[in-house]
């Protein structure tokens, strides 16, 4: 039984330790504020507008990352702007313009210009169209042959009709298959 204490003591001695140590690490972290770190948003501006402009917009650093989801420096810093600029006044479109100034036309999701937006959403839907009228038209051409196929054999009474025969076939065995097939109807 001393044995089992002296044990239990040296184990509760190492866990203390261990705390002890451990205890400078364990510091209160304060909450980072939504998207913005340490940044204050100007009076009247709240993250769910800036969030609203930065999704029509990428970060020319981050590619193919909508500067709403990204997490680098340079895509905080630009939703910080785009704050600042509405606490200014500015609109949606005069922000994304601003930001086309400066880094180009590849920062914006959707083309500024209303040619190139109607180009953008014109040529998806002309290729669906001409994909789906080449359908059609295969579809009509193979019922067409269906149709054709089901009329090359007929009756007309109790004799065959002429039918499209190959040159080479010998006319004696003809006589003998139409034979042969007649019977098998009685």
């Amino acid at each position: 039984m001393l044995r089992q204490t002296s044990l239990q003591t040296a184990l509760l001695a190492g866990m203390a330790v261990l705390l002890a140590l451990l205890a400078p690490l364990a510091v209160e972290v304060a909450p980072v504020r939504a998207q913005g770190g340490e940044f204050d948003l100007p009076p009247g501006v709240t993250w769910d507008e800036v969030n609203s402009i930065a999704r029509r917009m990428y970060c020319d650093v981050c590619e193919g990352i909508p500067l709403d989801e990204c997490e680098s420096v340079a895509c905080r810093r630009w939703r910080e702007e785009i704050a600042r600029l509405l606490g200014e006044g500015w609109t949606r479109d005069e922000i994304i313009d601003h930001f086309v100034e400066r880094y180009g036309a590849d920062v914006a999701a959707l083309p500024r210009s209303t040619a190139d937006r109607i180009l953008a959403f014109a040529t998806p839907a002309a290729i669906v169209l001409i994909i789906g009228l080449i359908g059609v038209l295969q579809v009509r051409q193979f019922r067409r042959r269906g149709q054709q196929t089901g009329e090359v054999v007929r009756r007309s009474g109790s004799r065959l009709q002429a039918r499209p025969v190959p040159d080479d076939v010998d006319p004696a065995y003809l006589e003998r298959l139409e034979r042969e097939l007649e019977g098998l109807e009685s």
